[in-house]
């Protein structure tokens, strides 16, 4: 069953490896058989010349001629062939997960094999988007086209932009200086249709990837700038694209943050062609005074409002300073509305002059290199071209200290302002998106430090930011960095294959918000977790019987964790990715950050979600109790996942924000069955959650006393589960004897056992509206509601950080009083039954 019989040639040389008395006879042999001793000796060099690298040279060279020759045609290796050999097996009967896999391997082997034959030396590489206009996007097209050229590349460009495509403007590409570009248009009209291209790369709006075919398939030199993302256009990216080059590391995080699992690769964004516009003087220019420049389409997210706010807080009609707003019409553009609103509140306020006329590339240089310091107090950018641009024509700049011109400012080049993070309402309508509003006061003294700052420090900020950005920005480089993306992905187009090994640690299978969080995120996951590592905890304490992934060999509190005990088990496991579910209560702070560094040190990706960052301040010792004590551990954390914008201001600052991504909490898949309730002569509300003191419960039983002296009763249905501590069992207690005491216990049903959801979600089914009375509380996001809002029926809340996010989707009360609850109630009830 060996290769030896074949080496060794000679039958009579073979022995019995298994008999010690065949091992035996056979050397005897050789030490006594003299004949028998030569013959192996001949035949041992025969066999040598045989198995020679010579002749193993000459046969495999033998048997690739032999296969190149043969008649490919009779190999099918289509796709379509190989699933239908895959069907024709007939006693196979294949699952539907088989198949998949079957197909994923057939993808995998395909695209491996597509991309082992684009030749570095003799690189094809189509261009599709616009790029006959002044439009960025066409600027940045052209200009990354003729980039690949230089660098060897045959280039082909396509005319296309997001509804589909369109022919160039002839008078654009009749120009001399575009010749190139008319002739990478020629070149890709005259190419054979069904020529498979090596790269296709594409810069549109909005993106469509649908129909692109070629060997690699990405988009080019990508900008976006909030951090929420339409989650059908990162469907499409995961299904269609094999990477994204991104113009900035931010924008590599929010494609990430926002589910992108296609590589993507920071290439940046060229700015080098602004050395070749020649600047056409500026008129009128009064050089005594001092001029600050602004250029954008004044859109909401450029921070004019809060600029108009600033210059008016920092200067009068006196200083000898000036505002110069470069902008144009356009829909979302009301800077006359709002220049007027900042002067009336501003007595004497100074000098500002707005240009919304067309300028040449030449004009707008000149303008710029008329100014002395630009203003770009923007809440997001991709890139941010017109900063990089000022500093190429002399200036520095004040700019927002967040997003993507984070890869070229800095405190040498720019005054760097701060600011919160605020919730974005675009035309998107993305729910769960966040961007930077600078803190007017900061941007105020910024420019009050720019006008007083001496010429030659400011031509050696602009200087410090011409440097960085022609030695890392410049489009040659941009096409190295995407040439070697494309050498990347196909280095490691394994790694993409690879499923990350996934540990959870958290609470789980007990009467505890979190668990249900966590099993409620793994059911939804594609492969869940590989190992859940849970607390240890009495077999009572127990929902149902522990799943055989669930491991207990830790303790929950602010003492002792024992999470030393997990590391054997995630080395045998060779887990990836650490999971991590925070709250303040779980953890002593100092045992997690040790375990946070052990997991860091050994190249694991840890993520932690944290479901509080409000620190309880009356508790000791403070280093437990206090998120700063533990802030070096937290940014060795790949992501720290929170619920609130709230939670992203906290964090940030503690000096954590370049790891930090919003991940709202989840509601759960309920389909409400068709059936109402009976009708009742009373409307009915309800609440929901554990019957814990900060959940409004005895304000609510209170409010249907309320309401029953006005002559206005309802009956109050509370799905409230007893928590496993004594302040819950003593609530409930309090709950019935003041329903009592105030006579309203015929109007009030308790449900106080640990309910499954669907028999929760039907009890608050048939309510009229569902209350959540909040009176307190550090949590960052209620799961709690996110069960009423399930159920599809009216929600309403107290007006507390905690229920932010669900924003005008739910009704809030005035306040958290009696009086606040009950009004509200009457009234809601109103408005609903109109």
């Amino acid at each position: 069953v060996t290769s030896i019989p074949e080496v060794i040639g000679n039958p009579e040389a073979l022995f019995d490896p298994y008999s010690v008395s065949s091992i035996r006879e056979k050397i005897a042999q050789c030490l006594n058989d003299a004949p028998f001793l030569a013959r192996l000796k001949e035949m041992a060099q025969q066999q040598a010349r045989n198995f020679s690298w010579d002749n193993a040279a000459v046969t495999a060279l033998e048997a690739f001629e032999k296969i190149a020759t043969e008649d490919a045609g009779t190999v099918q290796v289509l796709p379509e062939a190989l699933i239908q050999r895959i069907l024709a097996i007939s006693h196979c009967q294949p699952e539907e997960r088989d198949l998949r896999l079957c197909a994923t391997a057939i993808d995998y082997n395909l695209k491996t094999a597509e991309l082992y034959q684009i030749d570095d030396k003799a690189l094809t590489w189509r261009v599709e988007g616009p790029f006959d206009s002044s439009y960025s996007l066409a600027l940045v097209n052209r200009e990354f086209a003729r980039a690949l050229s230089a660098d060897g590349v045959e280039v082909l460009l396509h005319s296309t932009e997001g509804p589909g495509d369109f022919a160039p403007d002839a008078s654009f590409m009749a120009q001399p200086e575009n010749s190139d570009l008319l002739a990478f248009y020629n070149q890709c009209r005259t190419r054979k249709s069904n020529e498979k291209i090596d790269i296709l790369s594409r810069n549109i709006y909005p993106p469509r990837v649908a129909d692109m075919d070629a060997k690699v398939k990405l988009l080019h030199c990508y900008a976006w700038e909030e951090t929420g993302f339409p989650q059908p256009w990162i469907n499409e990216f995961n299904r269609e694209l094999d990477g994204v080059l991104c113009t900035s590391e931010h924008v590599r995080k929010v494609l990430i943050d926002n589910g992108l699992n296609v590589p993507a690769f920071v290439v940046g964004n060229g700015c080098d062609h602004w050395l070749t516009t020649a600047a056409e003087t500026a008129k009128d220019v009064d050089e005594g005074t001092f001029r600050f420049l602004h250029v954008s389409s004044c859109f909401p997210r450029k921070g004019v409002q809060a600029m108009l706010q600033a210059w008016g807080r920092a200067f009068t009609r006196r200083d000898n300073v000036i505002l110069i707003i470069k902008t144009f019409n356009n829909p979302h553009n009301e800077i006359d509305a709002w220049l007027a609103h900042a002067q009336a509140q501003f007595a004497d306020y100074p000098k500002v002059e707005i240009i919304k006329e067309d300028m040449s590339a030449s004009q707008l240089k000149g303008l710029y290199e008329s100014c002395d310091v630009l203003v770009a107090p923007g809440c997001a950018e991709g890139f941010g071209l017109p900063i990089a641009e000022a500093m190429l024509s002399g200036l520095p700049a004040i700019v927002t200290n967040w997003s993507g011109q984070l890869d070229f400012v800095n405190s040498q080049n720019s005054w760097l302002v701060n600011y919160q993070f605020t919730r974005v309402k675009t035309h998107f309508g993305l729910f769960a998106s966040t961007w930077a509003s600078v803190d007017i006061d900061n941007l105020t003294d910024a420019l009050k430090a720019a006008a007083s700052t001496d010429k030659s420090v400011l031509r050696d900020m602009a200087d410090a930011g011409r440097e960085l950005i022609l030695q890392q920005f410049t489009w040659k480089a941009v096409a190295d960095r995407s040439r070697q993306a494309v050498k990347t992905l196909r280095a490691h187009i394994d790694i993409a294959q690879h499923r990350a090994r996934i540990g959870w640690l958290t609470t789980w299978n007990t009467k505890c918000g979190i668990a249900t969080y966590s099993q409620h995120l793994l059911e939804s996951a594609p492969h869940g977790a590989d190992v859940v590592f849970a607390p240890q905890v009495s077999a009572g304490d127990l929902v149902c019987a522990d799943e055989e992934f669930v491991l207990r060999n830790w303790i929950v509190g602010k003492e002792n964790n024992y999470l030393e005990n997990l590391q054997p088990q995630i080395d045998a496991l060779r887990l990836d990715v650490i999971v991590i579910q925070f709250n303040y209560g779980f953890f002593n702070h100092r045992e997690l950050s040790a375990f946070i560094r052990r997991q860091h040190d050994a190249g694991r990706a840890v993520v932690m979600t944290m479901h509080s960052t409000v620190d309880p301040l009356e508790k000791e010792p403070t280093w437990n109790f206090r998120l700063a004590e533990m802030a070096d551990a937290l940014a060795l954390c790949d992501r720290l996942l929170v619920h609130s914008i709230a939670d992203m201001n906290r964090l940030k600052d503690l000096g954590l924000t370049d790891n930090v991504a919003l991940f709202p909490h989840g509601v759960i898949n309920y389909a409400a069955g068709s059936a109402a309730r009976q009708q009742q002569a009373l409307p009915l509300i309800a609440s929901y959650g554990f019957c814990l003191p900060h959940k409004g419960l005895m304000e609510l039983v209170e409010s249907v006393h309320r309401l029953k002296q006005a002559g206005k009763p309802v009956r109050l249905r509370l799905v409230n589960a007893e928590y496993p501590v004594g302040e819950s069992r003593d609530l409930v207690a309090e709950l019935k004897a003041a329903a009592q005491r105030l006579g309203v216990n015929d109007l009030i049903e308790m449900h106080n056992d640990f309910l499954p959801d669907a028999e929760s979600l039907r009890l608050l089914s048939e309510a009229d509206l569902l209350i959540f009375a909040y009176q307190n509380t550090g949590e960052s996001a209620s799961g709690a509601v996110r069960y009423g809002m399930a159920t599809q029926k009216p929600v309403a809340v107290t007006p507390l950080a905690i229920f932010d996010d669900l924003d005008d989707a739910v009704f809030k009360f005035d306040g958290c009083s009696v009086d606040d609850i009950s009004q509200g109630i009457d009234r809601i009830l109103h408005s609903i039954r109109e």
